[in-house]
């Protein structure tokens, strides 16, 4: 099966149907908290912002020990 074109009108073809749902929890956040939209979604932002960190530090990590025990089978060091 051919891999299709890049396409890059489709690259961001999800934001829309994920606009809708994100605007109502934030909209639900701030009408429980009581606290102002902007502020909830700032918040929502750098929690969302500090997760990416830490999970990007996580697959960095995985990332570089699968290519070391790689690189050490590779050239006998270790065997399976």
């Amino acid at each position: 099966m051919p891999v299709p074109p890049f396409d890059p009108h489709r690259v961001l073809a999800w934001a829309p149907l994920v606009g809708e749902p994100i605007r109502t929890a934030l909209r639900w956040g701030s009408q429980h908290t009581g606290l102002p939209v902007m502020l909830v979604a700032g918040i929502a932002i750098v929690v969302a912002w500090r997760s990416f960190k830490r999970t990007l530090r996580f697959v960095i990590q995985v990332v570089l020990a699968v290519a070391a025990l790689a690189f050490a089978t590779r050239f006998g060091w270790i065997t399976w």
